[in-house]
């Protein structure tokens, strides 16, 4: 509870420059996960014969679920974010709209605790893919040994 309170302190005051800074970072991190998301799913086309020898298939079929359901989400955010900075116009537009400028913050705050959660699940998912790939290759490793 005491973090959100804090964190909302921090959004108070927070200059238009630093929310634009901000929102910026945020764009480039989601393009980047984007780019990612490209690198995984030819990963996993490149290693399919091993998981699929390795018995994994029905595990990596989950993720590439999840990769494509990542990667979806992250787009709509992306717009979502991209959307926000070109709305920051009402914070330096030097006329004084209270209730605008109040929801520009919370809007802010909203998306900044959103990207916090994707992420999070993002970085989980990367983990896992990592994980699976190097099972498999490690099956494929001992089962070449013990031929």
């Amino acid at each position: 509870m005491e973090t959100s309170s804090k964190h909302f302190r921090y959004i108070a005051w927070k200059s238009p420059e630093e929310m634009h800074f901000s929102s910026l970072q945020w764009a480039s991190e989601l393009k980047f996960i984007q780019d990612e998301h490209h690198f995984f799913q030819d990963m996993l086309k490149e290693y399919t014969l091993p998981i699929i020898e390795s018995h994994l298939l029905d595990e990596v079929r989950k993720m590439i679920d999840r990769l494509n359901d990542s990667k979806t989400k992250g787009l709509d955010l992306l717009q979502r974010i991209e959307k926000h900075i070109n709305g920051l116009d009402i914070m330096v537009d030097g006329v004084d709209q209270p209730d605008e400028e109040k929801d520009y913050k919370e809007e802010h705050k909203s998306l900044l605790k959103e990207l916090n959660e994707y992420s999070r699940a993002y970085n989980k998912l990367k983990k896992e893919i990592f994980e699976i790939v190097s099972k498999a290759l490690k099956k494929q490793k001992q089962k070449r040994l013990l031929e």
